[in-house]
């Protein structure tokens, strides 16, 4: 009993540093370019990672080389092009919008997974994506006669179906290579990956003049969101399970649009409150439909 309640601890815990990415994207919008907050961030956490994940790595180093194609889907998918798209929103997208269409990962997964869908999985779907359109639109229809396209939009959407792919490749984890040295040599790989993006603006550094809460974001992003969150949301799976776990994730846009409110001053509008509404029975309802697979079979 104790260990399942620690499991829904850490994982609330994990959402709820994770929902304050989308208000570190929207800060430091502006400040740093999109490539620079992503190799920054994940730069930081191989401070934290390499000395838990050492001699793991040493042991399996074979055995993750091996894998060096999953490796690397991994960073260019859930680690580092999935939150380069975040950044990215950032700098168009309202925090509110941001985290209300993160939440559309899972019902991509679905999509891509070409599982067969019963009728509430199919209503859930279709909930869930009127939920997203009612955000973007501002709750009336009327608006698509002047709508305007806004990148940070669609950049989040692009987020959450690579989101959907890391949680696809997940399934095929091998069972022979440690959690933790998996994920180092994923981020590893991400911080290699967006150094030549990221070294131009690097370079110029100096020259700009860079507050000092921006650098103490960046290192809270590789510290605590980076490393010890997805070292919490390994455990929490392990305590409580990932099904539990990932219906838990949908609580990430109560912190998203709370901290929205407080921090960065965005006003919440009906239209979203609506929307978040739809999309969170949309999922509920996509997850209703799995379970009542699970309980026929």
């Amino acid at each position: 009993m104790k260990s399942s309640a620690f499991g829904y601890f850490l994982a609330v815990f994990t959402i709820m540093m994770w929902s304050m990415n989308i208000i570190y994207a929207k800060y430091l919008a502006g400040i740093f370019f999109p490539a620079e907050i992503s190799f920054y961030r994940w730069f930081f956490a191989l401070f934290i990672m390499i000395p838990l994940s050492w001699k793991a790595l040493q042991r399996q180093k074979k055995r993750i080389f091996k894998h060096w194609k999953l490796v690397v889907l991994m960073a260019l998918t859930g680690l580092g092009v999935q939150n380069w798209l975040i950044y990215c929103a950032g700098y168009t997208a309202s925090a509110t919008n941001m985290s209300l269409i993160s939440i559309l990962g899972p019902i991509f997964l679905i999509l891509i997974s070409h599982q067969k869908l019963n009728f509430w999985q199919i209503m859930g779907i279709l909930c869930a994506v009127f939920g997203v359109v009612m955000i973007i639109l501002h709750g009336h229809l009327s608006n698509l006669k002047t709508f305007q396209v806004v990148p940070g939009d669609f950049y989040m959407l692009g987020s959450a179906f690579l989101f959907s792919i890391y949680s696809a490749l997940q399934r095929h984890t091998p069972n022979d290579i440690r959690p933790t040295a998996l994920l180092t040599a994923g981020i590893v790989v991400s911080t290699i990956i967006f150094i030549p993006f990221a070294l131009p603006e690097i370079i110029h550094t100096s020259t700009r003049h860079i507050p000092w809460i921006a650098w103490a974001i960046l290192i809270v992003l590789g510290v605590i969101n980076s490393a010890l969150g997805y070292l919490s949301w390994d455990m929490a799976i392990q305590k409580i399970g990932t099904v539990n776990a990932g219906t838990l994730y949908y609580i990430m846009p109560i912190f998203s649009i709370t901290a929205a409110y407080f921090i960065l001053h965005e006003q919440i509008y009906e239209s979203q409150l609506w929307g978040a509404l739809l999309i969170v029975a949309g999922v509920v309802g996509v997850i209703f439909g799995s379970r009542k697979k699970k309980l026929r079979r």
